[in-house]
């Protein structure tokens, strides 16, 4: 059986994390099923021209967005996909249509369905309602434009816990050259989602109203050494808010690396109050499994 094509694409930035969320996104899909194609144009020469190879096949043709510069590339290559195919259903998530979910559709016509907030199960809810021919009103955690063209706004999605959803899949990008553009074989992940945190200049507590979950240290560890072991990485970069939320996880997560001796560097975010909260051992302990010092 031919599986359905699904096409991502991750805009021009002047950073070259991987992209999670299309991998957390795409990871969630059925992979007998779909065909995952990511497009990064941080990586890419020329991606209107891979997304010409796969266009008339696709599904949907998705977008995660960040508000600021990449919006610029983001918009550019969604107006070029609606030129290339009028028919395709084209899906902008992330922090952006999370904060701004129905002024993105009506700045930008060539926009059909923004996601707010944690993604995954949305957007497999949206591949199988395309794929059915379903009615787009009883997917939660959208924002959509009708056949009428008024805009309508689904009841949000609550946050589901990390562990619930399916393994990232790496190999749906070429991970050397991510190691290439860093120029450091540097693995970027996340293991937590949301912060219980409310700062005024962040736009965690409006799009997670201050919940947050995490995956499991065993799950997570057992995860790092099965891509240590496939991609040789020398850091991780954890991509979490706030990873030190909970003191226990994190020297959970830090003894199992130590016991599993694996040999790499890592890095997380911490909030001052978080680590005055930590004690000389704690601290011991995490640098003991490597964590990096800068």
């Amino acid at each position: 059986m031919k599986r359905q094509k699904i096409l991502l694409y991750n805009p021009v930035a002047v950073f070259y994390d991987m992209p999670l969320a299309l991998l957390a996104i795409g990871s969630i899909l059925d992979q007998k099923k779909y065909e995952v194609i990511i497009v990064d144009g941080r990586i890419e020469e020329d991606p209107i021209k891979v997304i010409k190879e796969h266009i008339n096949e696709a599904l949907c043709f998705g977008v995660t967005s960040l508000t600021g510069r990449p919006i610029r590339n983001a918009l550019d290559i969604t107006q070029a996909v609606r030129s290339l195919r009028q028919d395709i259903p084209i899906i902008w998530g992330g922090w952006h249509t999370s904060l701004f979910p129905e002024q993105t559709l009506k700045d930008e016509l060539c926009i059909d369905v923004t996601v707010q907030g944690q993604g995954e199960d949305t957007f497999k809810d949206l591949v199988e309602t395309y794929e059915s021919d379903k009615d787009l009103s009883k997917v939660k955690g959208i924002c959509y434009r009708n056949n009428t063209g008024d805009i309508i706004k689904n009841p949000p999605r609550t946050i589901v816990k990390m562990d619930a959803f399916a393994e990232v899949n790496y190999d749906l990008i070429d991970v050397e050259k991510y190691f290439e553009k860093k120029g450091r074989r540097q693995l970027d992940y996340i293991s937590s989602t949301g912060c219980f945190f409310r700062c005024s200049f962040c736009a965690d507590p409006f799009v997670y109203n201050r919940k947050w979950t995490a995956i499991s240290p065993e799950i997570m560890v057992n995860k790092l050494e099965e891509l240590y072991n496939k991609y040789k990485f020398t850091d991780v970069n954890l991509q979490d808010e706030t990873y030190f939320t909970y003191r226990d996880r994190v020297i959970e997560i830090s003894l199992l690396i130590i016991k599993k001796k694996l040999k790499f560097t890592w890095a997380a975010t911490m909030r001052a109050d978080q680590g005055s909260r930590l004690t000389l051992e704690d601290f011991k302990i995490c640098k003991d499994s490597d964590c990096a010092v800068y």
